[in-house]
């Protein structure tokens, strides 16, 4: 037995190499592969890799043209990101490649702040709401002293029954109102289980 073979007893790919590679040559870049087989992105890039394959361009997901359009009606990078279905993180990034100055992030009370976690809100669920980024949430909250309201959770069934309907990690993530990482680790987890039993 090689060295390469021994060391892969008792170690289980999540996914096939055929897989990502079928997944690859659609022109899926890592975090869109990640999602469908339901591993991290750093996973997919690792073996990606090993295989030799060069990583894909990341899709343009909007022109220029149409960030500078929403820039000039003055909307600031979160609700141009919402308007193009991107994150504000992508559009601060091509927004500052153009030139473009950031407009100034929507501002929030004190009081809001407080009405809305009285209402039980995390402070995701508080940055839709207020229209401002989650990390300005939770630093204006911890300013303030109140402590976190918990995660929304989702049972494993909740996650193998929207998996069985074809739904990929980020569709599942959308309806049970987490972040695709949250899911992707429940996942990873589930299957950890399922390969101890």
């Amino acid at each position: 037995m090689s060295a390469r073979a021994r060391t892969m007893v008792g170690r289980r790919r999540l996914f096939t190499d055929q897989q990502l590679i079928a997944l690859y040559k659609k022109g899926m870049i890592d975090r869109e592969i990640a999602d469908e087989l339901g591993v991290t992105p750093s996973a997919v890039n690792y073996r990606r890799r090993k295989l030799g394959l060069k990583c894909h361009e990341p899709k343009l997901l909007f022109t220029d043209q149409q960030l500078i359009e929403l820039h000039e009606q003055g909307l600031n990078d979160r609700e141009i990101g919402k308007e193009l279905e991107v994150t504000p993180q992508a559009v601060g990034h091509r927004r500052n490649r153009l030139g473009l100055e950031a407009h100034g992030h929507k501002l929030f009370t004190d009081q809001q702040l407080i009405d809305l976690h009285e209402k039980g809100l995390n402070d995701r669920e508080k940055a839709e709401k207020l229209g401002v980024t989650p990390s300005a949430v939770n630093y204006r909250r911890r300013k303030l002293g109140p402590e976190a309201h918990g995660h929304k959770l989702f049972t494993d069934q909740q996650l193998i029954d929207l998996h069985e309907r074809g739904l990929n990690g980020r569709e599942i993530a959308e309806k049970l109102g987490v972040t695709p990482s949250a899911v992707s680790r429940r996942r990873l987890s589930l299957r950890a289980r399922n390969m101890n039993e």
